[in-house]
């Protein structure tokens, strides 16, 4: 395994890459499909039990796995967390020969307002609005699949108010343009989604909004909503302090979902 580490926007952020090594046994395997990873936490901190413990799973799995600690709190408006993810997707892009991954097989994962997080990127990266901040214009910044887990989406009536407060510092314009629901268009990649139906922190109809316009704009999606499960659960793991042996399905679910969107044999 190779850990890198790169600056990204003004320092605020950072991302942590985890690549395979080169091997000359299996050539085929010296260029992977990669994940990058948006933890949740209210756009007010960085969640660590969705950090590693999802990166080293993904990773034993074949996939070269970043993960991205983007700006929070005060820093979280103005579009910044997004640049950061955008940003990031470039780097890892430029990049691509000496991180051994395959340029065009890059999923974005976000779990809670890192959903949100993730979920932006794949509806607007080409968006007028973002495209003035983002300079990007060809789509280099755009994922190539979305993995999304109990994901904040909303700004309307099912909001997660903190989350929102946050990322839009209550300014109306952006209250708007970041209700995702309505930002999906058909240049979305296709998305998984998972949530639970007794979530008290972010309410279902966060993930319901956004599979109900996916599936009106005939995006590919694949939606598992289980029963029972706290806000949270990451991996669903004693590392994660999150035991839940019935929602941890969605790992292996996810697993496939990405092999057979990205035609790729898992390890």
């Amino acid at each position: 395994m190779n850990i890198i580490h790169v600056s990204i926007g003004n320092k605020n952020a950072i991302m942590t890459g985890y690549i395979h090594s080169y091997t000359s046994f299996n050539i085929q395997r010296n260029t992977r499909p990669a994940i990058v990873i948006c933890p949740g936490g209210a756009y007010e901190f960085v969640s660590e039990i969705e950090k590693d413990p999802v990166a080293i799973y993904y990773f034993s799995k074949g996939f070269n796995v970043f993960i991205l600690d983007y700006s929070v709190r005060e820093n979280a408006s103005n579009f910044t967390p997004l640049l950061e993810l955008s940003e990031a997707f470039v780097k890892i892009r430029d990049n691509a020969k000496d991180f051994r991954t395959d340029p065009t097989r890059i999923a974005v994962m976000g779990f809670s307002a890192g959903g949100h997080l993730a979920a932006s990127l794949a509806l607007l990266y080409n968006n007028p609005e973002f495209i003035k901040v983002s300079k990007v214009t060809d789509g280099y910044n755009s994922p190539n699949a979305l993995i999304l887990a109990y994901p904040v989406i909303t700004t309307g009536e099912y909001s997660h108010q903190k989350s929102i407060e946050n990322v839009t510092a209550s300014e109306n314009n952006m209250i708007k343009l970041l209700s995702l629901e309505n930002r999906v268009t058909s240049d979305c990649p296709p998305v998984f989604i998972w949530a639970t139906q007794d979530d008290e922190s972010v309410p279902i109809e966060n993930s319901l909004l956004l599979v109900s316009s996916l599936i009106i704009k005939k995006i590919s999606v694949e939606f598992h909503l289980f029963p029972s499960g706290e806000h949270g659960l990451s991996m669903c793991d004693a590392d994660c302090n999150k035991e839940n042996t019935s929602v941890a399905q969605w790992k292996k679910l996810s697993i496939n979902w990405l092999s057979n969107i990205f035609k790729y044999t898992i390890s």
